[in-house]
């Protein structure tokens, strides 16, 4: 019996290869997975932990101000 080839999906996060070349090995879907929240947990550890060892919140820059956000969430889905 011939079967069909089945599209290969990855999941990736931190140390997996680039999307490109997952792709350019015929790699169909490529998803994070929980990878994102993971990485988002970690920076509200550090933030937390300098805020209550240093009195500081440096690890807190780059974010999005709530008019970034809101702009982003109320976006129509690109097509």
């Amino acid at each position: 019996m011939d079967s069909a080839p089945l599209p290969v999906n990855v999941l990736t996060g931190p140390g997996a290869l680039p999307a490109s070349e997952l792709a350019g090995t015929g790699v169909a879907r490529i998803s994070a997975g929980s990878s994102i929240a993971e990485a988002a947990y970690g920076l509200v550890r550090r933030a937390a932990r300098e805020l209550l060892s240093q009195g500081t919140t440096d690890t807190l820059q780059g974010g999005f101000d709530y008019a970034t956000l809101n702009t982003l969430l109320l976006a129509e889905p690109a097509r």
